[in-house]
């Protein structure tokens, strides 16, 4: 991704917070990555980057909502974060995440974020040098997974969240808690699964769908229940360096016309997008074979930040699992 020129914040504000932000001591690390006589840790970011962090951090940013919510998961509070849209944040929490500043769109605002003297900010792998070296001096920098080959991975991110934080403890329990869940889903469920495909479709521009292959993040949350994915969706995005790709409406039944039951993408309120209610509109659309079995249903954010996400999921997928035990 090529960023566009940001304006680098200067000053000796910023430089008593960016000394503030990242002071520890010079006796080097312990072998549980804790400073000798410091209160900040060593941590590896998900670039490779040794990033000197404090032991609890206390004022907290992040520049993307995939980093927000597993911040938010492991149970910490923000002082500024990346944008969002409206309703991808739980009704319980959204009163007061709303309340949180805004301090990044495509760009972090780098004056912005330095007048809430962060002393951790979380910033995707998607910025070039120049950026996250402005960052840096500002407070310290963890950098975590977004795009790439583990963009899949969505419990790996929680991980490096949960690390930088110092509570991995946290991250294996919420892992642990939703393996138990999906594993009893498939149980309960088990006649109702067997044999069927699935498929997840979601629009994000006009006159496009976008397809999702079984090792995404979706085929993360649904193959454990038991089902099938879709080979026609795997197949079609196979040769992408994300198994991810945009389609033209015209590849629907290509892609997922093998598919048994069809989930789509909505926000945390079950409400899809205008986008994808065009498509909805379409011939295209409705003869595929899980829209005339009446088989389709919302499945919350394809893209999955954290275990909230996630967890929507399996509401949406057990509540169409109910419905097709009842046919």
């Amino acid at each position: 991704m090529k960023s566009t020129p940001v304006t680098l914040v200067t000053g000796a504000a910023v430089l008593a917070l960016a000394l503030s932000g990242c002071s520890s001591s010079d006796e080097g690390a312990s072998a549980d990555g804790k400073d000798a006589k410091s209160t900040t840790r060593t941590v590896t970011d998900a670039t490779g980057a040794k990033v000197k962090v404090p032991d609890t951090p206390k004022r907290i940013v992040t520049l993307h909502y995939a980093a927000t919510q597993p911040v938010l998961d492991l149970g910490f509070e923000l002082v500024g974060q990346g944008a969002f849209e409206k309703g991808i944040i739980p009704e319980d929490q959204a009163a007061e995440a709303e309340k949180v500043p805004v301090v990044a769109q495509q760009e972090p605002k780098l004056e912005d974020i330095a007048a809430l003297e962060p002393d951790l900010i979380f910033a995707p792998n998607v910025y070039d040098e120049e950026t996250t070296e402005a960052l840096k001096d500002i407070a310290p920098v963890y950098t975590f997974t977004l795009r790439g080959g583990d963009r899949a991975k969505w419990t790996q991110r929680t991980e490096e969240v949960a690390d930088a934080l110092g509570v991995p403890e946290k991250a294996d329990e919420l892992q642990t808690a939703f393996a138990v869940r999906q594993k009893g889903i498939a149980e309960k469920y088990a006649k109702v699964v067997k044999g069927k495909s699935v498929g997840v479709v979601g629009s994000y521009e006009e006159n496009n769908f976008y397809a999702w292959g079984e090792k995404n993040m979706q085929g993360t949350l649904l193959v454990p229940l038991g089902f099938t994915y879709s080979k026609q969706e795997s197949d079609i995005v196979k040769d992408q360096k994300e198994p991810e790709a945009t389609l033209s409406n015209e590849k629907l039944a290509s892609a997922v016309g093998d598919a048994d039951v069809l989930f789509i993408d909505s926000n945390l309120r079950g409400e899809v997008n205008a986008f994808m209610k065009d498509i909805q509109a379409t011939s295209l659309y409705k003869q595929l074979p899980a829209v005339k079995a009446g088989h389709v249903y919302v499945g919350g954010k394809n893209t999955v930040a954290g275990y909230t996400d996630a967890n929507y999921t399996l509401d949406r997928v057990e509540d169409a699992l109910k419905d097709l035990q009842a046919e």
